[in-house]
């Protein structure tokens, strides 16, 4: 698999609005979380001291990302970026250019957050993570797979799809959540059974979003475009 790190910082002004803030009225399924309805995925463990650590970011400007971009089989590329109209309420979201190659490929961006992280070894043991984005289609042959994500010791981990991470072929804006999802669900693209640790021994991870696209060895590839807005995590502690 070959990864490319790309840092897009475009020249758009926006407003972008991130924060983490602890809390303790989320019961241990999430309930009480904001956002509609979508696509579940994960455990049911929860959070057993019922509290919580919260990281929102309703602009997404790129200024405030890193992004990695991971290929296989025939790969491919990605592109986009913030724009600050458009997005729910017509306020700024992340626009996210998904090309694959012919010949069968994927291609997967993982976009982390320079200021959502959290430290299991100092901070205390995650029991579980719920999750919220807007997503939207806007054109291409069938859709983007999005799922939370994290970087843990230089690895890159998420949900997989059939594995938590959701399609977004919706035209419109939709809200997609997911509920509890727990360490051994997140997973390295490479390995399955390469998972992070959430323990009280785990080191520094931040947090983020993937999103993936790939086609079989048939197909002649071609390029999906979506869109994110209003990226809510919540770490079940």
């Amino acid at each position: 698999m070959r990864r490319t790190v790309l840092s897009l910082v475009l020249a758009l002004a926006c407003a972008v609005t991130l924060n983490c803030s602890d809390s303790s009225p989320m019961g241990p399924d999430g309930s009480g979380d904001g956002g509609g309805g979508g696509n579940g995925g994960g455990g049911s463990d929860g959070g057993a001291t019922g509290n919580t650590t919260i990281f929102d970011d309703m602009g997404l400007d790129d200024s405030e990302w890193d992004n990695y971009v991971q290929t296989s089989g025939s790969g491919g590329t990605m592109g986009g970026g913030h724009f600050t109209i458009g997005g729910v309420g017509n306020s700024g979201y992340r626009r996210i250019i998904l090309t694959v190659n012919s010949g069968g490929g994927q291609v997967a961006l993982f976009a982390i957050s320079h200021a959502a992280n959290y430290t299991p070894s100092g901070d205390g043991r995650i029991f579980s993570i719920t999750y919220s984005e807007d997503a939207i289609h806007f054109s291409g042959s069938g859709s983007q797979y999005s799922s939370p994500a994290l970087r843990q010791d230089g690895k890159l981990y998420a949900l997989v799809p059939n594995g938590g991470a959701f399609p977004t072929p919706e035209s419109g804006w939709t809200t997609h959540n997911v509920t509890a999802a727990t360490q051994d669900q997140f997973r390295t693209l490479d390995s399955a059974s390469d998972h992070p640790d959430f323990s009280i021994t785990g080191s520094r991870i931040e947090f983020g979003y993937m999103r993936l696209h790939s086609t079989p060895e048939s197909d002649p590839g071609g390029t999906v475009t979506g869109g994110i807005d209003n990226w809510h995590l919540v770490l079940n502690r």
